[in-house]
């Protein structure tokens, strides 16, 4: 089973209480912005974060994506 890893970049910082409906998710906010890296089950996780991201008017970046695998069992 491989998840997947999401740098999500938006301007201006995102609200800690819509990042707390989010698991797997950690926040970096520097003078511009905030960046988020998220471990996402499916593409739906990372269009239900966009979308509320959309909700609070901010601005999105850029989304890059990598690939991981989790430990063979």
């Amino acid at each position: 089973m491989s998840r997947s890893a999401y740098e999500i970049r938006v301007l201006g910082e995102v609200p800690p209480d819509l990042v707390d409906d989010f698991a797997r998710i950690s926040v970096s906010v520097d003078p511009v912005g905030t960046t988020m890296r998220a471990e996402l089950a499916d593409e739906a996780e990372l269009h239900g974060i966009l979308e509320a991201l959309r909700r609070e008017g901010l601005v999105l970046v850029d989304v890059r994506r990598e690939q991981v695998y989790d430990d063979l069992e």
